[in-house]
């Protein structure tokens, strides 16, 4: 058992009912979409098992909203297999298959035909995030999944240069590339409330999604740490530290889980004192009750999340350098298939 999923958090762990059945729903979907194409991607799909990250994340949806969250965190987790940094991709590459990608997601306007069946799944997940919406959270929406796709390209110029990662400088690149933003976002979706973004400004709210991000991706990191190493990929906190501070990797381990309950104790004093804070800001009760809401879903996402790491079996064995993690190259165009063998 990796020792990330060992973590005392302070959050209780739930988990929808529905996962099974969304689980089912969502690998037809990806089928249909020409996102599992072969054997070979079944294997390795099915191992990541998104859907139980999905229902522990958001353990109070069920149905399409489940659905979509399940959906959406699979099309990230492809875009990053498809710019797996082992395989030493060059940066104006990765830039122009990330813009056919970054087009999709239009606001207000119409957005071009998407090239590629991983585009196609992504506008589908998009028409369907925005779809209910007010455009202020729809921008804001868009804003988090341009961080993650922007991300892509910094990280592959960042590969080839001779500039040493500090934590500082990773940690604020991992808040952007980790998807975590718009699994926040798709807690406010599923759970059928909005926050405003004059809620969002009352002191201590955006450390609080800071937090959140930098949790989460720290136990991916701890989780990851080994196969990332055995292929050559330096984004990960672990490696970082260890590039940083010298010494072992198991020290850089232990100085990576006591960051995480040091910011669980942060997390909780903050939220705390947040009804008080948005007296002090003089928020609507509705505006308070939906930032307390989303308060409550951060607990629920942290609190769940170690339980998908003692599940799934995506960081299981290594995969060697070069070669890509998933087997298809999602970014071209590819016949959708009416029925795969089995």
């Amino acid at each position: 058992m990796n020792v990330a999923v060992n973590f005392p958090l302070p959050f209780v762990s739930l988990c929808s009912p529905d996962r099974d059945a969304a689980r089912q729903r969502n690998f037809d979907w990806a089928r249909g979409f020409g996102l599992v194409a072969n054997e070979v991607d079944e294997r390795r799909y099915r191992s990541w098992d998104i859907a139980d990250l999905a229902a522990r994340w958001l353990p109070q949806a069920s149905g399409a909203e489940l659905d979509l969250a399940v959906d959406a965190i699979v099309v990230g987790t492809l875009i990053d297999e498809q710019f797996d940094g082992a395989r030493d991709l060059l940066p104006a590459q990765v830039r122009a298959d990330c813009e056919t990608l970054l087009a999709i997601l239009q606001v207000e306007g119409r957005p071009p035909p998407p090239v590629g069946v991983l585009a196609a799944a992504l506008a589908d997940v998009w028409t369907r995030t925005c779809r209910g919406a007010s455009l202020e959270w729809r921008r804001r929406a868009a804003r988090h999944w341009r961080w993650f796709l922007e991300a892509f390209p910094e990280e592959a110029r960042w590969r080839q240069g001779s500039v040493k990662l500090t934590r500082d400088s990773f940690l604020a690149l991992r808040r952007k590339s980790g998807l975590v933003y718009m699994m926040m976002d798709l807690t406010e979706k599923a759970n059928g409330f909005e926050t405003t973004e004059r809620a969002r400004q009352v002191p201590g709210v955006q450390r609080l999604l800071d937090l959140t991000a930098d949790l989460i991706d720290t136990m991916n990191d701890v989780c990851s740490v080994e196969k990332e190493r055995a292929r050559g990929d330096v984004h990960n906190l672990v490696l970082v530290l260890h590039a940083e501070q010298g010494g072992s990797r198991e020290g850089a381990l232990v100085e990576a889980h006591d960051s995480m309950r040091r910011w669980c104790e942060e997390f909780i004093q903050i939220a705390a004192g947040l009804p008080e804070a948005c007296a002090r800001q003089q928020l609507s009760r509705a505006e308070t009750d939906n930032l307390l809401r989303l308060v409550q879903g951060l607990e629920e996402n942290i609190g769940g999340h170690p339980d998908w790491y003692r599940t799934t079996r995506r960081y299981e064995g290594v995969i060697p350098r070069g070669e890509p993690s998933y087997s298809s190259n999602l970014m071209r165009p590819v016949v959708r298939p009416s029925a795969m063998s089995s």
